[in-house]
Protein backbone atom coordinates (compact mmCIF):
# COMPACT_ATOMS: atom_id res chain seq x y z
CA UNK A 1 0.00 0.00 0.00
CA UNK A 2 1.43 3.33 -1.11
CA UNK A 3 0.09 6.98 -0.02
CA UNK A 4 0.66 9.07 -2.46
CA UNK A 5 0.90 12.95 -2.15
CA UNK A 6 1.44 15.74 -4.56
CA UNK A 7 3.70 19.07 -4.12
CA UNK A 8 2.46 22.13 -5.33
CA UNK A 9 4.50 22.08 -8.38
CA UNK A 10 2.33 18.71 -9.04
CA UNK A 11 5.05 16.19 -8.62
CA UNK A 12 3.90 12.76 -6.89
CA UNK A 13 5.76 11.18 -3.87
CA UNK A 14 4.84 8.27 -2.59
CA UNK A 15 4.75 7.28 1.34
CA UNK A 16 5.30 3.75 2.06
CA UNK A 17 2.88 2.21 4.45
CA UNK A 18 5.61 0.89 7.17
CA UNK A 19 6.65 4.64 7.82
CA UNK A 20 3.32 5.67 8.48
CA UNK A 21 2.42 2.81 10.60
CA UNK A 22 5.70 3.69 12.59
CA UNK A 23 4.99 6.90 13.12
CA UNK A 24 1.55 6.47 14.16
CA UNK A 25 2.80 3.66 17.09
CA UNK A 26 5.22 6.50 18.24
CA UNK A 27 2.46 8.94 18.81
CA UNK A 28 0.27 7.00 20.62
CA UNK A 29 3.18 5.75 22.94
CA UNK A 30 3.94 9.47 23.46
CA UNK A 31 0.14 10.38 24.44
CA UNK A 32 -0.20 7.39 26.36
CA UNK A 33 3.20 7.98 28.71
CA UNK A 34 2.11 11.49 28.93
CA UNK A 35 -1.38 10.24 29.94
CA UNK A 36 0.50 8.08 32.79
CA UNK A 37 2.55 10.64 34.34
CA UNK A 38 -0.85 13.28 34.31
CA UNK A 39 -2.85 9.88 36.36
CA UNK A 40 0.05 9.10 38.74
CA UNK A 41 1.16 12.55 39.48
CA UNK A 42 -2.90 13.56 40.60
CA UNK A 43 -3.50 10.10 42.42
CA UNK A 44 -0.58 10.67 44.14
CA UNK A 45 -1.54 14.19 45.87
CA UNK A 46 -5.19 12.38 46.41
CA UNK A 47 -3.73 9.48 47.71
CA UNK A 48 -1.87 11.88 50.46
CA UNK A 49 -4.61 14.04 51.27
CA UNK A 50 -6.77 11.09 51.58
CA UNK A 51 -4.30 9.69 54.16
CA UNK A 52 -3.89 12.85 56.29
CA UNK A 53 -7.47 13.04 56.21
CA UNK A 54 -7.98 9.54 57.45
CA UNK A 55 -5.62 9.29 60.22
CA UNK A 56 -5.39 12.81 61.06
CA UNK A 57 -1.65 14.89 61.23
CA UNK A 58 1.72 12.81 62.00
CA UNK A 59 2.35 11.86 65.28
CA UNK A 60 4.40 13.03 67.83
CA UNK A 61 6.49 11.38 70.43
CA UNK A 62 8.69 11.95 73.18
CA UNK A 63 10.69 9.28 74.41
CA UNK A 64 11.32 8.99 78.15
CA UNK A 65 14.83 6.97 78.85
CA UNK A 66 14.46 3.67 80.07
CA UNK A 67 13.46 3.59 83.85
CA UNK A 68 13.46 0.95 86.43
CA UNK A 69 11.42 1.48 89.56
CA UNK A 70 10.95 -0.59 92.83
CA UNK A 71 7.51 -2.17 93.69
CA UNK A 72 6.16 -2.82 97.14
CA UNK A 73 5.50 -5.54 98.64
CA UNK A 74 8.93 -7.31 98.03
CA UNK A 75 12.02 -7.09 96.65
CA UNK A 76 10.85 -6.70 92.64
CA UNK A 77 11.32 -4.01 89.91
CA UNK A 78 9.70 -2.95 87.02
CA UNK A 79 11.75 -1.83 83.54
CA UNK A 80 9.44 0.89 81.78
CA UNK A 81 10.02 1.68 78.70
CA UNK A 82 7.64 4.76 77.64
CA UNK A 83 6.55 7.24 74.57
CA UNK A 84 4.49 10.35 75.31
CA UNK A 85 2.41 11.80 72.23
CA UNK A 86 2.01 15.15 72.42
CA UNK A 87 0.43 17.78 70.46
CA UNK A 88 2.17 18.26 67.24
CA UNK A 89 3.57 21.63 67.34
CA UNK A 90 5.45 20.81 70.46
CA UNK A 91 9.00 19.58 70.42
CA UNK A 92 9.68 16.21 71.64
CA UNK A 93 12.78 17.63 73.23
CA UNK A 94 10.91 19.50 75.80
CA UNK A 95 10.50 16.54 78.15
CA UNK A 96 14.24 15.87 78.28
CA UNK A 97 14.65 18.35 81.50
CA UNK A 98 11.99 16.85 83.01
CA UNK A 99 12.98 13.15 82.72
CA UNK A 100 14.56 12.67 86.11
CA UNK A 101 12.00 14.15 88.04
CA UNK A 102 9.22 12.10 86.27
CA UNK A 103 11.19 8.62 86.30
CA UNK A 104 11.45 9.96 90.58
CA UNK A 105 8.00 10.57 91.34
CA UNK A 106 6.84 7.69 89.42
CA UNK A 107 9.21 5.60 91.68
CA UNK A 108 7.53 6.83 95.01
CA UNK A 109 4.09 5.87 93.68
CA UNK A 110 5.04 2.68 92.11
CA UNK A 111 6.36 1.39 95.54
CA UNK A 112 2.84 1.77 96.97
CA UNK A 113 1.38 -0.71 94.41
CA UNK A 114 1.94 -4.32 94.71
CA UNK A 115 3.17 -6.48 91.80
CA UNK A 116 0.11 -8.65 91.87
CA UNK A 117 -1.97 -5.52 90.83
CA UNK A 118 0.14 -5.06 87.60
CA UNK A 119 -0.75 -8.16 85.58
CA UNK A 120 -2.95 -8.72 82.78
CA UNK A 121 -4.95 -5.63 80.94
CA UNK A 122 -6.03 -3.74 84.10
CA UNK A 123 -2.36 -4.04 85.10
CA UNK A 124 -1.50 -1.68 81.90
CA UNK A 125 -4.18 0.60 82.65
CA UNK A 126 -3.04 1.26 86.07
CA UNK A 127 0.46 2.05 84.78
CA UNK A 128 -0.93 4.31 81.76
CA UNK A 129 -2.92 6.26 84.44
CA UNK A 130 -0.39 6.15 86.95
CA UNK A 131 2.39 7.79 84.48
CA UNK A 132 -0.40 9.93 83.15
CA UNK A 133 -0.67 11.68 86.35
CA UNK A 134 2.90 11.67 86.88
CA UNK A 135 3.74 13.86 84.08
CA UNK A 136 0.58 15.87 84.50
CA UNK A 137 1.98 17.01 87.92
CA UNK A 138 5.31 17.74 86.59
CA UNK A 139 5.17 18.88 83.34
CA UNK A 140 2.19 21.41 83.67
CA UNK A 141 3.13 23.52 80.65
CA UNK A 142 2.75 20.17 78.07
CA UNK A 143 -0.32 19.07 76.63
CA UNK A 144 -0.09 15.25 76.53
CA UNK A 145 -2.11 13.16 74.65
CA UNK A 146 -1.77 9.62 75.50
CA UNK A 147 0.43 7.25 77.18
CA UNK A 148 2.73 4.57 75.13
CA UNK A 149 4.00 1.77 77.27
CA UNK A 150 6.52 0.31 74.84
CA UNK A 151 7.43 -2.42 77.32
CA UNK A 152 6.96 -3.27 80.84
CA UNK A 153 8.93 -5.97 82.36
CA UNK A 154 8.87 -6.99 86.36
CA UNK A 155 11.38 -8.55 87.90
Amino acid sequence: MRIVFRRSNGEAIALSFPIIVTALLVLLALLGGVGVAVVNRSSSRIDERDVVARMGAKKNYAVLPEMSVALGGGNRTMDLRVRLELDPQVDPKVTDPYAARIADRLSDRMREVEPERLAGADGAKLMKNTITSVVDREVRAIKVRDVLLESMVIR
